[in-house]
């Protein structure tokens, strides 16, 4: 576990607010205006408690991860997303907890956070590689035999041929993908602090996560909670302004539902809608009145859509269920697409089953 400690020290020592290469990767990330300054200080809040509760040292202990074996496949190719600041982070951690050779691809949205902390770890001197670039024919000729991808489900051939015609990959590498789009939420009853998680949940980073809900089961209408949700996302808004942005698509979802007849809480940036459909238009959530039945149909008809369940306290049969509250603040050891990459890739290397 020493290689593991020693990441944990360069880890908690990077996410000090007075470290200086962190503290330049956010003016360079606020001031190129790829995200603000609230949401770039929410998810370091949060890995940062990660970090220092111990988590990395967890994460590596329930992965069976030592210092004692011998990599099967050293190159692994990571092709991180962009859609929050630091998404890419527990991937890149976890990839290089495995102890194989980390090649990250970082996204132009932002290439600036966790690259600084790649570089904290180059200069300490670990033993094995870690590079990264936002290009992709950087990684021309490498013939890594993983790929950890996270991105739109659409994509995913696209990138593939990509990776084949650079000879990035071998011509039989193995892929981790990552696609799920958005996450439930099921609520049984209905209070200030369970109103104040779902909020959260919805609408930090704008609700381009995963794990942002952007489906409402509950046993309740929306009708008999519209007054206080429409007042507690004007309060979001007041202490997070840069998240009301419309778009032409979501004011036209607006125009379609008032043609319908359909039920809906309009608040000009944000749309809450009575509808069972596959939610896919920016800035919506849709409100189901149903109980955990109706949260099982949608999950199996939504299938790896879905990324996350959310309860506020009660356990749903047969679904693994996260609380409602740490929608927006996972442990790192969390499995996003039910896939844990560091004891993916570990017992790959080390050839456990």
């Amino acid at each position: 576990m020493q290689q593991t400690q020693k990441i944990a020290t360069i880890a908690k020592s990077w996410f000090n607010p007075e470290n200086p290469s962190l503290r330049k990767a956010i003016e360079l990330t606020i001031k190129q205006g790829l995200f603000s300054k609230a949401d770039i200080e929410f998810q370091l809040s949060v890995l940062r408690e990660n970090v220092a509760n111990g988590e990395i040292e967890e994460w590596a202990k329930r992965s069976s991860v030592s210092d004692q074996y011998q990599a099967k496949e050293k190159k692994v190719l990571c092709l991180h997303a962009g859609n929050l600041p630091l998404v890419g982070f527990q991937t890149a951690l976890g990839t290089i907890l495995s102890g194989v050779d980390y090649y990250g691809k970082l996204s132009r949205k932002d290439p600036w956070l966790l690259a600084s902390f790649l570089d904290e770890l180059k200069q300490a001197g670990l033993e094995h590689e870690i590079q990264y670039s936002t290009e992709l024919t950087d990684f021309t000729n490498l013939k890594a035999g993983r790929i950890v991808f996270a991105g739109s489900e659409e994509s995913v051939s696209e990138v593939k041929r990509e990776i084949l015609k650079l000879n990035a990959s071998k011509k039989d590498a193995d892929y981790i993908i990552r696609t799920a789009k958005f996450s439930i939420a099921y609520l049984d009853r209905w209070n200030d602090q369970i109103k104040d998680e779902l909020v959260q949940s919805m609408l930090r980073y704008g609700g381009r996560g995963c794990r942002s809900v952007a489906i409402v089961v509950a046993d309740f209408g929306l009708d008999e909670v519209k007054r206080e949700l429409k007042h507690a996302v004007q309060e979001f808004w007041k202490e997070n302004p840069q998240h009301q942005n419309p778009t032409p698509d979501f004011q036209y979802q607006y125009a379609y539902n008032e043609a319908v007849q359909r039920n809906q809480l309009w608040m000009e940036n944000f749309l809450i809608q009575e509808s069972e459909d596959l939610p896919e238009v920016d800035f919506t959530v849709n409100w189901v009145e149903g109980g955990m039945e109706k949260v099982r149909e949608l999950k199996a008809s939504f299938g790896a859509k879905v990324q996350s369940v959310y309860t506020v306290g009660n356990e749903i049969e047969g679904l693994n269920i996260e609380k409602l509250s740490k929608a927006q603040s996972p442990p790192l050891f969390w499995k996003p697409d039910g896939v844990d990459v560091l004891r993916a890739l570990y017992t790959e290397q080390t050839g456990e089953s």
